[in-house]
């Protein structure tokens, strides 16, 4: 008696439905997802799945291909080769959404010059108001421990996000102006601000432009920025552009912190910048705006930030050509930057840089307790021009 005959005629078939359901299930869910994802605001749900999903799911699939049997051992075979290229094309089709860096198992960048720059981008997690426990309980400001961390980071040039407070019953944000500290602890640095976003730069800012995201947006939201709103450039002002001046050539560094993904269906406040559909067109202007910017730029192009989107969101192929991702310059096969609980999830925050900029180290700094996002690290340089 052969192996395909042991089991009885009824678990073969729940066996080969079961494969052939799941892989083919998956499959196509991961086909609507590489076509959906960043377009249809109604897929915020699937956009929101784990990116390492798409790796891990077709795996298991492919575990399970064994239970796929027929009558006969030839049936038992092309079954088994139906529910294995079904799980294959699935890992091959979502393999770009699972957030693997394979390149860091071979890609060594370029040695670092003397003369190249550190640069240090963080979401702060509203700057150093969430740092502490008070006598009952409450969250307070802890500004001290906040610098000393930034000290320890020994940038030139810090590309910070969440330049604010909030409120933590409405979370509504609340100006902040640290101004004066961030001069005294930074002598010598540049600074500009707009909104939630403050850069600070050893070298000189010789223009700074924020990029307000209004005009790039598919329809009119008259709620946008609240009226009631003390800090209105949160809402329409999502990247901050800064011209530096480093060794006589420009060098613009965009310091960005797009909105979040919207989350569940239906919308939670229809016709207002606050539904799913708003969410979802203040996130593509973000990006529209980014694009727009950078393809009318002559001048080298650095992009750093929390853009709150995964490997496995879309949105990601809105940015230019010119735009390079830096994540082959890390040194881990699975970069996380943001967890929740204690957790590491995925990755929201990325750098990019145009192709005469050289990446030459670049990773991912713990927050020590002090936000949920790891900053980013990078060391960069200008390359001669007769190589851009």
């Amino acid at each position: 008696m052969t192996a395909v005959d042991v089991a009885a005629p009824g678990t073969r078939r729940w066996g080969r439905r079961a494969v052939w359901t799941a892989a083919g299930s998956w499959l196509l869910l991961v086909a609507a997802h590489r076509v959906l994802s960043g377009r249809a605001w109604w897929w915020n749900l699937p956009d929101l799945l784990p990116p390492l999903l798409f790796a891990v799911v077709p795996v298991l699939l492919l575990a399970l291909v064994p239970l796929a049997r027929r009558d006969t051992a030839a049936g038992t075979a092309r079954a088994r080769t139906a529910g294995a290229a079904l799980a294959l094309g699935a890992l091959a089709l979502g393999w770009p959404a699972a957030g693997v860096n394979a390149a860091a198992l071979w890609h060594r960048p370029p040695p670092a010059p003397p003369d190249a720059l550190r640069i240090f981008s963080w979401n702060t997690w509203y700057w150093d108001q969430l740092l502490a426990t008070g006598p009952d309980g409450e969250r307070v400001t802890d500004p001290d421990r906040f610098y000393r961390y930034l000290h320890t980071r020994a940038a030139d040039v810090y590309l910070l996000q969440e330049y604010l407070y909030i409120d933590t019953v409405d979370y509504d944000p609340i100006r902040l102006d640290d101004l004066a500290r961030i001069r005294r602890e930074f002598p010598g640095y540049h600074v500009a601000v707009s909104g939630e976003l403050v850069t600070i730069s050893r070298y000189p800012i010789v223009g700074d432009h924020p990029l307000d995201l209004r005009p790039w947006l598919a329809r009119r939201w008259s709620d946008l920025p609240p009226a009631d709103s003390s800090l209105p450039a949160y809402h329409t002002v999502k990247t901050l552009r800064t011209d530096l001046l480093v060794g006589g050539r420009v060098l613009s560094v965009y310091n960005a912190h797009l909105h979040v993904p919207p989350v569940g269906l239906p919308a939670r406040h229809p016709d207002t910048a606050d539904d799913g559909l708003a969410r979802h067109d203040l996130r593509r202007a973000g990006y529209r705006a980014i694009a727009a910017d950078v393809d009318g730029n002559p001048h080298p192009v650095l992009l750093a930030g929390d853009l709150n989107t995964s490997p496995a969101m879309g949105l990601l192929h809105a940015l230019p050509d010119r735009l390079v991702d830096a994540t082959g310059a890390l040194d881990s096969a699975y970069p996380v930057s943001w967890a929740r609980y204690g957790l590491p999830l995925w990755r929201l925050d990325w750098v990019f840089a145009s192709p005469d900029v050289a990446v030459h180290r670049y990773r991912m700094v713990a927050p020590d307790g002090l936000s949920d996002h790891h900053g980013q690290h990078v060391v960069v340089s200008l390359r001669p021009r007769h190589e851009a």
